[in-house]
């Protein structure tokens, strides 16, 4: 395998699919906050409303609306996202009816938005949820394709759980502080997991591929989505 490329984010329209709220701070928030230094509009769409994430009740009755304002309060840290909610329920089987609907509701948001670049989660994803965004994806731009659809966004795949094999590594050391902040925003998840710790520790070790004096780095991969 070769060495990843030392690459800077894209410019462009960006459209982000994020599982549940958090993931987009915890996967890629560094990058997410240096293409809004450099001026692209970021969307991000949150496919489930993470109601499961809150197991001890700790946080009262209402997860779902808690963790959609927690993913403002995040995107706004990461310097003004757009975020738009699908609110399905995280933790579910995920069957082939449920795909077909995410994937139409998707095609809409990419009509709407137009993006130049999507993130989603990469393939091979531990975590159901975050796979199973990939799979609506590629669905989606399946049926794009099939509509006569020719301007296909360039896709990158990003990583949360599961490391992935990266072909590119964005350097976002100055960003790091942003990337942090933004997961301490969604506060009832660091209740239960330390993900600053656990992220920034993968973020730290991505840097491996970069200039001495960067300490964080994000790792993405070329989808073969298409």
């Amino acid at each position: 395998m070769d060495l990843p490329r030392i690459i800077d984010p894209p410019a462009g329209r960006v459209l982000v699919l994020a599982p549940h709220p958090d993931d987009e701070s915890c996967g890629m928030g560094g990058t997410l906050a240096r293409h809004r230094e450099q001026g692209d509009p970021v969307c991000v769409i949150f496919l489930t409303d993470g109601r499961s994430g809150d197991p001890d009740g700790l946080f009262g009755s209402d997860t779902a609306g808690l963790r959609q304002k927690e993913a403002r309060a995040a995107a706004e840290v990461l310097g003004g996202l757009e975020t738009r909610f699908y609110g399905y329920p995280d933790g579910h089987v995920v069957t082939d009816q449920d795909l077909s609907m995410v994937a139409d509701r998707l095609l809409e948001d990419l009509s709407d938005w137009q993006p130049d670049l999507i993130y989603v989660p990469w393939e091979g994803e531990a975590h159901s949820d975050h796979a199973k965004a990939w799979s609506a994806l590629s669905l989606a731009i399946q049926r794009l394709r099939a509509g006569g659809g020719t301007e296909i966004p360039r896709i990158l795949e990003y990583e949360v759980w599961s490391p992935l094999p990266a072909d590119y590594i964005i350097d976002v050391t100055r960003t790091a502080d942003k990337k942090r902040q933004a997961m301490l925003a969604h506060a009832s998840q660091v209740a239960y997991t330390d993900y600053p710790h656990q992220l920034m520790g993968l973020a730290a070790h991505r840097s491996v591929y970069l200039p001495k004096s960067s300490r964080y780095g994000e790792a993405f991969r070329e989808s073969p989505i298409h």
